[in-house]
C-alpha cells in the first residue's frame, strides 16, 4: 500500500535545479514554476505503507551512516529486523549503532566496517558477517558517491565506478550463497534515473582502469549514469541466474543527502545549493522507495520501482552486453564467476587487461 497525494517528474525537478536565475523552458508549459516550487511538499506525502515483513529477518545495508541508508537501517531497525550497518567510518560506526539500538528499542543492530573503494576490504566484509550469522535475507546496495574528485581506489578503479558497482558486484556475488540460505530473500539495487542518460555502448566502450576527468557538472552526472546502469545490467545478471532471490532496483528521486557534498561549492553555485536544500527530498523520503522494495508483497524479479514508487517493469538489456559486463567485472575484481569457496580476505587477486 502507497500512501501517496502526488508526484512532480523527478526530471522536471532536476532541470529546474540546474537552471541560472530567470531561465524558463517553454517544453514544460506555463505554470511550471509554482508545480515545481510545490514539489516538495507534494512529494512530502509519499510514504509506504505496506505491511511489515522485516520482522526477524536479517538486512545489510551499505552506505548507512546517514542519508537513504540510515533512514533505511532506522525504518528497518523500528520494525524488529537484525540490521548490520555497512560503511567506512571506522571512527563513528558503533556510535551510530548505538543511537539506533537506544532510539528504536532493538538491541539487534550491529556495525560492521565496508569500504567498496577497497576489495580487500569488501572480501574481509562478508568473511566477518558470515562467522556471525547463517543467513542473509535482504542485502540493501545503497552506498554511492557522486560528483566525487578524479581518483583511482587502491585497486586502480576510477572510484566512483568501484564505489558505485564494482563493489558493489563484488559484494553482492560473495554474500549471494548466505542470500541464497534464505527462503524469502531480496536483493534492493538503490539506482537513479541517471542510468537513462547512457546507452549499453557507452558502458561497453568505458574503462574504468583510466582516471576520468570531468569537467562540467554533466560529465559527474554521465560518470554516475554508467555507474547505475552497470548495476541495471548486473541486476538483469542476478534475476537470470539466482531465480529463487527477488531482486528490485529502486529509484529514490533528487535527494539532499552527503552525496552532494562535491557538489555546487563556489559562491556562484550558493544558489543551486540553496534550491537544492529546499526543493530535494529529505532523506527519510528518499528512503521510501527502498523501504518499499523490502516490505512490498506483489513485486516481481527485476522490477524498478520508481521515486513515486511506481512499478515501471521490468527492464531488459542485451544478454551480450550483459554477459561481457560480467566478465570484465568478474575480472577486475578477480572473483569467480560461478564460485567463490573460501569468503577468505587472504585470497591472492589476479589482475587482467582484455575486455571481453
Amino acid at each position: 500500500m502507497i500512501a501517496m497525494r502526488a508526484c512532480v517528474p523527478r526530471a522536471a525537478i532536476a532541470w529546474w535545479i540546474a537552471q541560472p536565475p530567470g531561465s524558463t523552458d517553454p517544453r514544460l508549459g506555463s505554470g511550471s514554476k509554482k508545480t515545481l516550487e510545490a514539489s516538495r511538499r507534494l512529494t512530502n506525502s509519499i510514504a509506504c505503507r505496506c505491511q511489515n515483513r522485516v520482522r526477524e529477518k536479517v538486512v545489510i545495508v551499505t552506505g548507512s551512516s546517514s542519508g537513504i541508508g540510515h533512514s533505511t537501517a532506522l525504518d528497518l531497525a523500528r520494525k524488529g529486523a537484525t540490521v548490520y550497518l555497512a560503511f567506512r567510518k571506522h571512527k563513528i560506526g558503533e556510535a551510530v549503532a548505538e543511537n539506533l539500538r537506544s532510539s528504536t528499542g532493538n538491541r539487534s543492530v550491529y556495525f560492521l566496517h565496508l569500504d567498496l573503494t577497497d576489495f580487500s576490504s569488501i572480501r574481509s566484509f562478508v568473511h566477518e558477517f558470515s562467522k556471525r550469522e547463517q543467513r542473509l535475507d535482504a542485502l540493501v546496495n545503497n552506498a554511492a558517491v557522486f560528483h566525487h574528485p578524479p581518483a583511482l581506489t587502491g585497486d586502480q578503479i576510477e572510484v566512483t565506478y568501484q564505489t558505485n558497482y564494482l563493489g558493489v558486484f563484488l559484494l553482492t556475488q560473495l554474500l549471494l550463497k548466505d542470500v541464497q540460505r534464505s527462503p524469502a530473500s531480496r536483493i534492493v539495487f538503490v539506482s537513479s534515473a541517471a542510468h537513462k542518460l547512457v546507452s549499453e555502448q557507452d558502458l561497453l566502450h568505458y574503462d574504468p582502469r583510466e582516471l576520468s576527468k570531468p569537467t562540467t557538472f554533466a560529465d559527474h552526472v554521465r560518470s554516475y549514469g554508467l555507474s547505475k546502469l552497470a548495476i541495471h545490467l548486473f541486476a538483469q545478471y542476478i534475476v537470470e541466474t539466482a531465480p529463487g532471490v527477488l531482486v528490485v532496483l529502486v529509484d529514490p528521486g533528487n535527494v539532499w543527502t552527503p552525496i552532494y557534498r562535491h557538489s555546487w561549492q563556489s559562491w556562484s553555485e550558493i544558489l543551486t545549493r540553496l534550491k537544492c536544500f529546499l526543493f530535494m527530498k529529505s532523506a527519510q523520503e528518499g528512503a521510501q522507495s527502498t523501504i518499499h522494495a523490502l516490505n512490498a508483497p506483489d513485486i516481481k524479479s527485476g522490477q524498478y520501482i520508481s521515486s513515486c514508487l511506481e512499478v515501471e517493469g521490468t527492464q531488459s538489456y542485451d544478454t551480450t552486453a550483459v554477459q561481457r559486463l560480467i566478465a570484465h567485472s568478474a575480472q577486475l575484481t578477480a572473483f569467480p564467476r560461478h564460485s567463490d569457496t573460501t569468503n577468505d580476505p587472504s585470497q591472492t587477486r589476479n589482475k587482467t587487461d582484455n575486455f571481453l
